[in-house]
């Protein structure tokens, strides 16, 4: 006799049965339903159907089935199977019964005692598994409590104690870290018991500078092992926390290197790629490995390949704490890359592994959504994968003193779930900074809940990386349309959209506006995807010599600073820093580093960007970012040979410089120009005279600002 029984909770009152045999179904069939080793009386037996080979019936129970308890089913004389509680977490109102928004998850510790609490409602049971210093191993059973909160309270000092869950889920045992620890050790083997609160007590150190709106902001993307690890630069802790922010640092010819460098760019925020842990292959042999760290593990660990001591799990949090002070003493804030749209390997995740089915969105067919192409799509819109993005964001924010958070394919994120970030992180921070990839992404969120830049007029507090404007200005940078040229390339019919791109897509410019009002707009060139600008350079002017793709990458790297809107700067951008051609280098640490060698060859483009960035702020006009202050500010004109031509006069009161006239010439000639009135050309920022011109020649790939005296 073959026969295989399956039964699975279909509703909260109703288990679906269904026998596959290779004899005749009997006449009659005895089923009984255990719970907790106890016979349970349910309904008649319902819908009894069958075939030759299968037949399959449902259960009616008297009362709503109760997770966390054993059912068992028995059906004649056949082995006792467990019920599959599989779906219930798509049931229409799993997250009404059982979501707890409690701010006691995870392992609370103080000397005398630690609570643990985890979120597992579909668990039969969980056991902490606690692991001591020296090694020795404890086991302990976990009270279930209400919403499906395990808890346990253990009199003692637990400091430095790792531990696990044993989670037994549909009859699946799995021995798991905790999504919520803050400690974590040596390459994320288990959670750590640690006072992660004694970060609250340090002094908070407040950069001397406020900037009211987000285009008062200059925002420079870096890896905090990109800006250091490389050759031609003397920082002590390459690829650290600590060596981030090491002051007084040169590169071989003696320029500014590291922290210094950044600095002397004249930036306000730095962005660092994510810091929270990711799939790390050895936190303490780093040099056979790299990865940018878009495949996060936890939501709250801090990395620990950046620590000088990993295995030590406090200690990389109280660096990465130094690190956020040490920038504000110098002026400069940081925000961090945050990855909240998919986990790496969800089967093996903890949060598969706790709470199955339930953190992962699904399609209309069951299987896993996976638009972010990485094999899972985090499903924010869910109370507690919502409770658990917010929760890490408060962290942050409250223990770190970060600054900011850019949004790892935002777009597959739900407007809700960004929304509530912002509120938690605001509370804690007035002049915090939240942008992020705004691509529309996914078919299972409805479009209207959607936190893409298509919604921005509900996400006016966030801005978007506004890829039209890199099309516009420089052309697409991705592996397949290499070869399309923007306007700093020489295609001057983007002479007009250039009046669109300015303008920060909040104008109606040759197209449609985008954003509400400039603050919403993140202007960037390149960033740590695809090729940078010089490579696309490569292959898109592929017949022009170095020197005149180096004027291009200036001529770029101007307009991004003169631009309304909030300029967005990747690392090396500024000197035109390669990857040989590479595009998605984020296993590839050599490419990626920052080249000191470069700085120093170029340090004239350095000194160009730098000079550009103070005229900027010396102008004021860029400060403007509501639509009708920026509508007519300058008189547009567009001359002959491509030549872009911005002229301000009298607008308004923003800076001491009223009227000046900013051109651009993206072609390979040399442009002669009449003016209506006598300017100066502003000393420093160009070649070409200083006195008072009325006339006078715009070289190939190169701009001019010019005062009126």
């Amino acid at each position: 006799m073959n026969t295989y029984v399956k039964a699975r909770l279909v509703s909260w009152r109703r288990i679906n049965v269904i026998v596959f045999t290779d004899i005749p179904r009997p006449n009659s069939i005895k089923v009984t339903l255990y719970k907790n080793g106890k016979i349970l009386k349910t309904d008649t037996i319902s819908k009894v159907n069958s075939t030759n080979i299968v037949y399959f019936f449902d259960i009616a129970l008297n009362e709503d089935y109760e997770l966390g308890a054993s059912y068992h089913l028995l059906i004649g004389s056949l082995p006792t199977i467990l019920v599959d509680t599989s779906a219930v977490v798509d049931f229409a109102d799993f997250d009404e019964k059982y979501a707890y928004d409690g701010d006691d998850l995870g392992a609370i510790y103080t000397k005398k005692e630690t609570n643990f609490a985890v979120w597992a409602p579909v668990a039969e049971f969980v056991n902490l598994k606690l692991v001591s210093p020296k090694g020795e191993i404890k086991t302990l059973p976990m009270d279930r409590s209400k919403k499906g909160v395990y808890r346990l309270k253990f009199t003692g000092d637990l400091l430095n104690y790792k531990y696990h869950y044993i989670v037994n889920n549909n009859g699946i045992i799995n021995e798991v870290n905790d999504p919520y620890a803050k400690g974590a050790s040596l390459n994320s083997e288990y959670s750590v018991v640690i006072d992660y609160d004694a970060l609250l007590k340090l002094p908070r150190i407040s950069p001397k500078t406020k900037y009211d709106n987000y285009v008062d902001c200059l925002i420079y993307e870096t890896h905090i092992r990109d800006i250091n690890e490389g050759n031609n630069n003397d920082v002590k802790n390459k690829g650290k926390y600590l060596g981030f922010v090491e002051e007084g640092r040169k590169t071989v010819g003696g320029h500014p290197a590291g922290l210094d460098y950044i600095k002397y760019l004249g930036v306000t925020h730095v962005q660092i790629q994510p810091i929270l842990d990711f799939n790390s292959l050895d936190d303490k042999d780093t040099k056979k490995w790299y990865n940018w760290g878009y495949d996060p593990i936890s939501f709250f660990a801090i990395e620990g390949s950046y620590s000088l001591k990993p295995e030590d799990a406090s200690t990389r949090l109280f660096e990465f704490r130094e690190m956020v002070d040490v920038l504000h003493k110098n002026d400069l804030r940081l925000v961090v890359d945050v990855v909240y749209n998919h986990v790496y390997e969800y089967e093996n995740s903890v949060f598969e592994k706790l709470v199955p089915h339930y953190y992962f969105r699904k399609r209309r067919n069951g299987l896993l959504s996976n638009a972010s192409g990485c094999g899972n799509d985090f499903a924010s819109e869910r109370k507690m994968a919502r409770k658990m993005i917010v929760d890490s964001v408060k962290y942050l924010f409250s223990h770190f003193d970060i600054d900011g958070l850019r949004f790892d394919l935002m777009g597959l994120m739900d407007i809700e779930t960004v929304r509530e970030t912002y509120k938690v992180a605001k509370a804690i921070k007035d002049d915090v900074i939240f942008y992020g990839e705004g691509w529309n992404m996914g078919e299972e969120l409805p479009k209207e809940k959607r936190a893409n830049k298509d919604n921005c007029a509900k996400l006016p507090e966030f801005a978007f990386f506004n890829d039209s404007y890199r099309d516009i200005v420089k052309g697409p940078s991705s592996p397949f349309n290499l070869n399309e040229k923007g306007y700093i390339c020489g295609n001057t019919s983007y002479q007009f959209g250039l009046d669109y791109a300015f303008h920060a897509g909040v104008l109606k410019l040759s197209y449609e506006p985008m954003f509400e009002t400039a603050n919403q707009s993140l202007n960037y060139l390149e960033c740590h995807d695809n090729n940078t600008l010089y490579d696309k350079l490569l292959v898109s002017n592929a017949n022009e010599e170095e020197k005149m793709l180096l004027d291009r990458v200036s001529l770029a790297n101007t307009i991004l600073l003169l631009s309304f809107g909030v300029p967005f700067l990747h690392m090396g951008q500024e000197i035109g820093l390669s990857k040989d051609g590479l595009d998605n280098t984020y296993k590839t640490l050599s490419v990626n580093n920052m080249d000191y060698r470069l700085v120093d060859e170029r340090f004239d483009m350095v000194n160009r960007f730098r000079m550009m960035n103070i005229l900027r702020r010396k102008l004021g006009y860029s400060k403007l970012f509501k639509r009708e202050d920026m509508d007519n500010y300058f008189e547009i004109s567009h001359w002959d040979n491509g030549i872009y031509v911005l002229v301000a006069k009298n607008k308004n009161v923003v800076c001491q410089e009223k009227e000046f006239v900013i051109m651009l010439n993206p072609t390979d000639k040399v442009v002669s120009f009449e003016l209506d009135d006598y300017y100066t050309v502003l000393k420093g920022l160009d070649e070409g005279p200083t006195t008072n011109i009325k006339n006078g020649f715009l070289q190939g790939c190169k701009s001019l600002v010019l005062l009126r005296k």
